[in-house]
């Protein structure tokens, strides 16, 4: 049986890429003997099933969030220290395919043994979703790689256009334990970790409006996640008198539970990738209301059909969209069963031929 390796700083953390990262590896490990290299705990928030081993190099990050000139120290030491300690647990071990998830990771192992066409680079964040440091490593990196396999569509050929090895695969589905929610109560949900990028204050701002203006006190918006904002959104609720109608909630294992308590779920992202929580609220039959940021909300959200595509930052427009939901109950549940029938054309069985393929 041949091996793969999995490299990713954590797998720790309740986010999308640990999510498809776990995915995908219970999925090789029926035809793969599969190894999840991690640089933390020996800790996966996704459950991982007993033929996937996971190892660490023993070599956490841990950032000074209030001072960014700390952090740039401590990611140079770290980076460092990584390639070291790659470099050693690769000389005693031996895979058919490398799998690595984000560019940081790319260049570490660049250091410790060289990127060459055993190695698979994928993709989970948009085409902009780096900074300028990051976005060079790609140019410089990816090339040497087997392929660089991208989620979405329009970062597909985006990259293709600036001659990265580009290769499309959508996500797999979660493995969660799928039933249609019955929309039956008054709550509107979002699932990411409290950072810039998602941009949840937009939703308090949102729901700010939905409250005080609007005068609808019977619906609750729940914020799943945790981050470094989640104090300023705690401080923030409090502030504009929400406490009542706006909660912030821990991520959990047993995500259905949230999806399932949903009627509607929002998405202000400024970039979002694939978008793996889009994918998991319609399959519970739950429309979206989404920012159309780049790049994946619209490979999945039809608009007017199955949920709302926004056009970037514009907020009246966000409100107008979820104020219709909220008081057309028809339309919402219409929404909820197309949303439910769009799902389905995530069909695992054809996004693992795909990788078949590409794995000879």
């Amino acid at each position: 049986m041949k091996k793969i390796l999995f490299y990713f700083s954590s797998m720790t953390p309740a986010g999308g890429i640990e999510r498809v990262i776990a995915t995908l590896a219970n999925k090789f490990s029926e035809f793969l003997d599969v190894t999840i290299l991690v640089k933390d705990d020996v800790f996966s928030h996704y459950p991982l099933n007993s033929r996937v081993k996971l190892e660490s190099l023993d070599n956490e990050i841990k950032f000074d969030l209030n001072s960014k000139v700390n952090r740039v120290i401590e990611a140079g030491r770290n980076l460092i220290s990584s390639k070291k300690k790659l470099k050693k647990y690769l000389s005693n071990k031996e895979f058919d395919y490398y799998y690595i998830a984000h560019p940081l990771n790319v260049l570490e192992f660049h250091l410790a043994k060289g990127i060459d066409k055993q190695v698979i680079i994928t993709e989970h964040g948009g085409i902009d979703a780096y900074n300028a440091i990051y976005k060079k490593l790609k140019r410089w990196l990816y090339p040497k790689a087997k392929t660089y396999v991208v989620p979405t569509k329009t970062d597909t050929k985006l990259y293709k256009e600036i001659g990265l090895p580009s290769l499309y695969i959508p996500h797999f589905k979660s493995d969660l334990h799928y039933s249609k929610s019955l929309q039956n109560k008054k709550i509107a949900i979002t699932i990411g970790r409290m950072t810039e990028a998602k941009r949840q204050w937009i939703l308090i701002d949102l729901w700010d409006k939905i409250v005080h203006d609007h005068q609808i006190l019977d619906w609750q918006l729940k914020i799943v996640g945790d981050g470094n904002l989640k104090p300023q959104y705690s401080k923030k609720i409090e502030e504009l008198k929400l406490e009542k109608y706006v909660k912030l909630l821990q991520p959990k294992q047993d995500v259905e539970d949230y999806y399932k308590d949903a009627s509607f779920f929002l998405l202000t992202s400024k970039s979002e990738g694939f978008g793996m929580v889009i994918l998991e609220a319609m399959s519970f039959g739950v429309p979206c209301v989404s920012y159309d940021c780049p790049a994946g909300p619209r490979d999945m959200i039809t608009n007017n059909v199955d949920g709302f595509l926004v056009e970037m930052d514009s907020f009246e427009v966000l409100k107008k969209s979820t104020l219709e939901l909220i008081k057309n109950r028809e339309k919402m549940l219409e929404f909820g069963n197309q949303a439910y029938l769009a799902s389905e054309k995530w069909v695992g069985d054809s996004i693992l031929e795909e990788w078949k393929r590409l794995l000879n």
